[in-house]
């Protein structure tokens, strides 16, 4: 049975923490890619495939077939001890990938670039409203939300990071 190792939003996907970071901390032999617009892409598969080192298996899945596929592998048996790690480019991806029903206990969120509207919350991860909508919602469903960039650096929970980034925002505004 493959095993989820990590669920992990970074909006860059595969790239170089991820492949040599993340990877070999966590030993996945796959990355499951889960993204709506992407997995209708060839040019882009084959890109992110070329990305990963060669035993490393990647899939792009959109959303709801994803969450089926990991809810089949969560209720298995199996003596395979494949580990596999969830890549979204969003929050708001993880919820829908979370109301599909896969019910992830952990999510990191190691890069979201910074947008309209949006506040730096954690080193490469900004957010807008909709963005943190999204985290809260899944926060309030029991997932310990988590930012983390690299395995070997100290995890920041979002409970204690939010209040922090909104008052810097509030301050800001009121300068």
């Amino acid at each position: 049975m493959t095993r989820v190792a990590l669920v992990r939003i970074d909006d860059r996907l595969i790239h170089g923490q991820v492949v040599v970071k993340w990877l070999r901390y966590l030993d996945c032999s796959e990355i499951l890619i889960v993204d709506n617009e992407l997995w209708r892409d060839d040019f882009m598969h084959n890109v992110l495939r070329l990305a990963a080192p060669p035993s490393v298996r990647v899939q792009v899945a959109p959303v709801q077939q994803a969450a089926e596929h990991l809810q089949l592998l969560d209720s298995a048996k199996g003596d395979d001890r494949r580990r596999s790690l969830v890549l979204l480019r969003s929050p708001q991806a993880a919820l829908q990938l979370f109301d599909g029903g896969f019910h992830f206990s952990q999510l990191n969120v190691g890069g979201l670039a910074a947008g309209p509207d949006s506040m730096r919350l954690y080193k490469s991860v900004s957010a807008n409203a909709d963005q943190i909508t999204a985290l809260d919602e899944l926060r309030n469903r029991g997932v310990r939300v988590y930012f983390q960039t690299v395995p070997d650096e100290r995890a920041a929970e979002m409970s204690q990071l939010l209040p922090a980034a909104c008052q810097r925002r509030c301050s800001l505004a009121d300068a």
